[in-house]
């Protein structure tokens, strides 16, 4: 394996192991977050986009 493939398969199993430690707020607050990016691209193609509701927010 060429060395940049495999620092890139070492950062990307670092990174899903330090999202898989989260607690689940956290993970709940991340996929909000996705939500909300991904809602006005939806909408753009005539899709439904619904974004979750969770407590704390205004």
């Amino acid at each position: 394996m060429k060395p940049a493939t495999k620092k890139a398969c070492t950062a990307k199993e670092a990174r899903r192991k330090r999202l898989a430690s989260l607690p689940i707020a956290e993970k709940v607050r991340i996929l909000v977050r996705m939500q909300k990016m991904a809602a006005p691209l939806l909408k753009a193609q005539g899709r439904e986009a619904r974004v979750w509701k969770i407590g704390g927010e205004g």
